[in-house]
């Protein structure tokens, strides 16, 4: 998003700029040399975020592998109201806990390495916010994969008091508010992002639950799950405004055909990716309510298709923004060529389409030299006059008159 200003800068501003932003983007990384810049900066921003969801993909697909097995030790599949007596550390079934939560743990590994890495690189030259946010997430990942510790010994052990595993999420809420007060207000008094994120309340909300803290061991599953209902409705009703009102306004006015697309192949993914996540919230409430008997496929079967396709998404996002950062790159550096060049200015055959007068009212769109277009007077078509009558440098289009009769002959002018 840093290159956005790049059109309001100067030339010699966005050339450092550029400059900057190509060090950052992984400039130094001996793997990404021979890469075009553009495809550096979408690495630089995609990567990160791309290796998170393969990372938790890989986890919820060896979840899937465990719940699996254990529906096949228990001989069909599992009630949510008979987890407290399930032994869940006896050896031998699925896989390990270490190893389903191994990708986890990679995928946090690669947020703490991006976040170190962007904070080394944007040491005096970033604002006090980005550092703060570079902060965040560093932080972010670190306590999340601390709770995933936690919760593997928990699960290991099939005993044990549930409030203390929660206690990373908690230590997460504490930092992420105390960040987010230092970070440097605008002018209407606002600090971007938020103090807490969704994942914070839900940990605490589920928390409650499982250690019965205000009787929250009574309340069903699906109040208690109340962040994820929260979030389920503001992006549909985002997506049904975006379908409802984006869809007219694209055939109504006059937008790019391939932007049209795009944008529309863009809300087509994301319409996708919300509905088998909304199918695996419910589905996920039902089962752990009690409501109905789904298998471990049925329930985070629509999971793993949603990360399929928010991986697709993000791999189409960051193929973009390559090809978008490469195509700004070559702008700037012609622009930068054109500057320093010093030549003959270009030939009229070389100049876009222009409108020639053809009347008061009326005017057509040509293109070249006007004499191949109109029949120009003899006045307009003199040596002296060639400049006058040059569109691009007079403001007074060349007068329109008949084709000039054939000559006559010395003999007939008598």
């Amino acid at each position: 998003f840093s290159q956005a200003g790049r059109a309001q800068t100067p030339p010699a501003a966005a050339r450092a700029r550029g400059n900057i932003e190509t060090r950052a983007a992984g400039g130094s990384n001996s793997m990404l040399r021979g890469v075009p810049p553009g495809a550096r900066q979408a690495a630089w921003l995609v990567a990160p975020a791309a290796l998170s969801v393969v990372g938790h993909l890989c986890f919820a697909s060896l979840l899937l592998a465990k719940w699996q097995a254990f529906e096949e030790v228990e001989g069909g599949p599992l009630v949510a109201a008979n987890l407290s007596s399930l032994d869940t550390g006896a050896p031998g079934v699925g896989p390990s806990w270490p190893v389903v939560f191994a990708p986890a743990w990679a995928a946090e590994a690669a947020v703490v390495l991006s976040s170190v890495l962007a904070l080394s690189l944007t040491v005096g030259g970033a604002s006090l916010n980005a550092r703060l946010g570079h902060v965040n997430a560093l932080a972010q990942a670190g306590l999340s994969a601390l709770f995933k510790l936690q919760l593997l010994h928990r699960l290991q052990d099939a005993h044990g008091a549930w409030l203390p595993v929660f206690w990373p999420l908690y230590a997460a809420l504490g930092v992420q508010t105390l960040l987010h007060t230092c970070k440097q207000a605008d002018e209407r008094n606002r600090r971007p992002g938020f103090p807490f994120s969704a994942s914070h309340l839900l940990g605490i909300v589920v928390s409650l639950k499982l250690s019965g803290v205000y009787s929250y061991d009574e309340v069903s599953w699906s109040n208690v799950l109340w962040p994820l209902w929260g979030i389920a409705s503001f992006l549909g009703a985002t997506l049904f405004a975006a379908a409802c009102c984006g869809i007219p306004l694209l055939l109504r006015r006059c937008v790019v055909s391939q932007l049209a697309s795009l944008l529309l192949v863009l809300l087509a993914l994301l319409v996708a990716l919300f509905v088998p996540a909304l199918v695996f919230i419910v589905r996920l409430t039902l089962w752990l309510d009690g409501e109905a008997r789904f298998t471990a496929a049925e329930v985070m079967g629509p999971y793993l298709v949603s990360l399929l396709l928010l991986l697709f998404l993000m791999l189409g996002a960051g193929t973009f923004m390559a090809i978008s950062f490469s195509r700004r790159a070559a702008r700037t550096a012609n622009e930068d060529g054109d500057e320093d060049a010093e030549g003959d200015p270009p030939s009229i055959d070389s100049l876009p389409w222009m409108f020639m007068r053809e009347s008061s009212t009326l005017f057509r769109p040509v293109h070249g030299p006007p004499e191949h277009h109109l029949h120009l007077s003899p006045q307009a078509t003199h040596p002296s006059c060639q400049a006058h009558a040059h569109p691009t440098t007079s403001p007074t289009p060349p007068t329109l008159r008949e084709p000039p009769s054939p000559p006559v002959s010395a003999g007939q002018s008598g």
